[in-house]
């Protein structure tokens, strides 16, 4: 944390490749001169006798030992090996690398990093970049970047892997009037990367909010890590590029071809306490809108309005979103009817009518900010012909501070131009639509939500009410004796076996090799029974006519042992069919089919899904994902959030499913996911749910080779353990 400290508050400054000539490296010299910045500025050109009038060095290799903070290194790529080293020589503690050439160029670009790396590791030297724009500490006046301009002072720290963004982003904030605590390019994060800076500003006093765009995560682990830390305390807003399926590799299970990659890192940010936002213009505004206004208590919601339609399609995007206008109590209906026109819409929206000056808003507005059963005030204006924008404007700017989020959306062009700027100089977030301005609150309210769900702590060994060391053994010894034979497809008696050490309900199950063994297990678990076919290298059993139900007697049981065995030959292999599976023939009652399933993300580790299950579930694709291993809010959350969860709770007369239980074996069998990384698909479909119980019916698990995967370097978990 000190060397980010000399990051962004330096007092000497460094720039290798600083020039006269017009591109970056002189409009960087004439940024850190015109910027408040009020250190010593060492230009390094050796053709060079001074650059803007300031003394020039042919290298940083003149300077005295430790007499530099930063370095900003703005040569060729060739050449930045070279004058890290020098850096390194003379102990220079951080350094921006703004040059481009390296990653995104293939091979060679990788082997200068590495190269860069290999030198400033053994020293400490932290380095942002290379390929950026630079960055801007508004605490220290730097600012060590090639855009236009400097960025306004704020509470924001803004960090991005565009520089373009970067300087639209600087332009919309100058133009709306909100600044920044800190302004930051990445680049390729060779090594200040986005937990670096995250750990760093949320300890920073002066910084309440972090925003980021994102087209990479990195290192999923400490970026999770750093953001449950911090997100408890400050906001972090995150736009992450990449939400197509483009690419994504066909999967062998339903888990697999329903959990799309962009779906796992939302239910990542989620469970890391991360805000995402999809548009780009939502992050603007969000980025407003942290700058002056607090976070916002609940989700209720006074619209006062002058206008009835703007004031019903808000009520539309609000409902939408999740969040709900305040109610009018009878106390306040009287305050209102005191002064508002007799045909004012007593009700909220408060339509005060088209007529409304600035003194009716006013009354209106101080009202609302002291009813207690309001979070936030949206105030919209349409410019009628009695109207004023700006001496509305005026009024209301003394609310600007009120203690409750409060925004406005002065509709139109030109006449309401000049009251729009009276509202944001006054810090009033304003919104030329009032339906962005609900967006941006249904944001805030619902991330206040998703931080009440980090108050209960995940933990790694849980008590779930069994030896878990022992069930983690069973397993650990199936999964061995597949890895002998070369196998990554388990059975359904195995992997039934690996559901019972976890206790996730999955009825008895019988391995039968010859119809005389059949009939035994038939008559030890009592007709009638389900007969399965029992292979290695089957995945959908009944695609190749390898399941019987109902089957009454032992005649049946020889019959049906000898037709799977028949329909396995002529549908796959002979060599496929290696005996049956018996199990009991299990009705459940005004029972549901769901599927509870897993995968393996590269990025996030192991991913839990649950939904609607049966044959049609990849058509109807009602499901929910949550990262490996849940607590009860967050198994709890991921049931809330699919259709089939208002039948579990009972329908029509049905009573409803045992929720807790439900969530109980939710948690247990992510703990399973968890506790064994060399899983790299699991399907439990369908799994029957009924008042009278919960049944795995069918199982099928995927495993990695040893061959292919050390398991050390299996992607295990990396959900933050609190």
């Amino acid at each position: 944390m000190s060397d980010l400290h000399i990051l962004f508050n330096p007092k000497t400054v460094a720039l290798i490749g600083a020039s006269e000539s017009v591109g970056v490296g002189r409009t960087m010299m004439s940024n850190l001169m015109k910027c408040s910045f009020g250190g010593t500025i060492y230009p390094i050109n050796p053709k060079r006798d001074t650059i803007l009038g300031v003394k020039c060095h042919k290298s940083v290799k003149e300077l005295e030992k430790g007499s530099v903070d930063l370095a900003i290194i703005a040569v060729n790529a060739r050449f930045v090996p070279g004058s890290v080293r020098d850096c390194a020589e003379i102990g220079v503690k951080t350094c921006i690398i703004v040059s481009a050439g390296f990653a995104e160029m293939g091979e060679p670009g990788r082997a200068l990093e590495r190269e860069i790396m290999s030198i400033a590791k053994p020293v400490g030297m932290r380095i942002v970049g290379p390929n950026c724009l630079g960055l801007m500490s508004s605490s220290s006046g730097l600012n060590a970047t090639f855009a236009a301009d400097m960025v306004n002072d704020g509470s924001v720290a803004f960090f991005s892997q565009s520089g373009a963004l970067c300087t639209s982003v600087l332009d919309y904030s100058k133009q709306v009037g909100f600044g920044f605590s800190a302004f930051v390019s990445v680049g390729s994060m060779l090594d200040v990367d986005w937990p670096t800076l995250i750990d760093y500003f949320g300890n920073d006093e002066k910084t309440s909010a972090i925003c980021i765009y994102m087209e990479t995560v990195g290192k999923a682990k400490p970026f999770l890590e750093a953001c449950q830390r911090v997100s408890k305390k400050k906001p972090i807003v995150v736009i992450k590029a990449g939400r197509s399926a483009a690419g994504k590799k066909a999967a062998s299970s339903h888990t697999g071809a329903l959990a799309g990659a962009d779906e796992v890192a939302d239910a990542a940010f989620e469970r890391a306490g991360v805000l995402r936002v999809v548009e780009i213009a939502d992050l603007f505004a969000l980025m407003e809108m942290l700058n002056s206004q607090p976070m916002p208590k609940g989700k209720r919601l006074t619209v006062v309005t002058n206008a009835g339609g703007p004031g019903v399609l808000t009520t539309d995007s609000l409902y939408v979103g999740g969040g709900e206008l305040a109610p009018v109590s009878d106390e306040m209906m009287d305050k209102f009817n005191e002064f508002l026109p007799a045909a004012w819409s007593h009700g909220n929206p408060i339509d005060i009518l088209g007529d409304a000056l600035p003194d009716r808003y006013e009354k209106t507005v101080r009202l609302s900010v002291e009813d207690p059963n309001v979070d936030a005030i949206l105030v919209i204006l349409t410019p009628q012909d009695m109207t004023d924008p700006t001496a509305t404007a005026e009024a209301l700017k003394q609310h600007a501070k009120c203690g409750k989020l409060f925004m406005c959306s002065w509709m139109g062009g030109k006449e309401v131009a000049k009251g729009t700027q009276i509202l944001r100089e006054a810090k009033i977030p304003v919104f030329n639509y009032p339906d962005q301005a609900v967006r941006v609150f249904n944001y805030l309210h619902s991330y206040g939500k998703q931080i009440t769900k980090l108050e209960e702590p995940t933990l790694a060994t849980p008590e779930l009410g069994f030896d878990l060391a022992k069930a983690r053994e069973e397993v650990r010894q199936i999964y061995s004796n597949a890895l002998e034979k070369g196998r990554t497809i388990l059975s359904e008696y195995e992997s039934k076996k690996i559901l019972a050490a976890y206790h996730i309900p999955g009825g008895q199950t019988e391995l039968a090799l010859s119809p005389d063994e059949a009939v035994e297990a038939a008559k030890k678990i009592g007709f009638p029974v389900v007969m399965k076919v029992h292979s290695e290298t089957i995945t959908h059993k009944s695609d190749v006519g390898g399941v019987k139900l109902n089957i009454k007697n032992e005649e049946e049981v020889r019959a049906a042992f000898n037709e799977i065995k028949s329909n396995v030959a002529r549908n796959a292999k002979e060599s496929d069919f290696l005996g049956c599976v018996v199990l009991p023939m299990i009705t459940l009652k005004d029972s549901y089919e769901v599927i509870l399933g897993a995968n393996v993300d590269p990025q996030f580790g192991p991913v839990i899904l649950f939904g609607l299950g049966g044959v049609l579930v990849e058509v109807f694709k009602d499901k929910a994902l949550g990262l490996a291993p849940l607590n009860k809010t967050f198994a709890r959350s991921m049931l809330e959030k699919t259709k089939i969860f208002q039948a579990l709770k009972g329908v029509r007369g049905k009573k409803p499913v045992n929720i807790d239980e439900l969530v109980d074996i939710i948690i247990r069998f992510s703990q399973l996911l968890a506790d064994h990384p060399w899983i790299s698909e699991f399907d439990i479909n369908p799994m029957l749910c009924s008042p009278d119980g919960i049944l795995a019916l069918d199982a099928r698990i995927l495993v990695y080779k040893k061959a292919e995967h050390k398991e050390e370097d299996l992607p295990h978990t990396c959900i933050p353990v609190q």
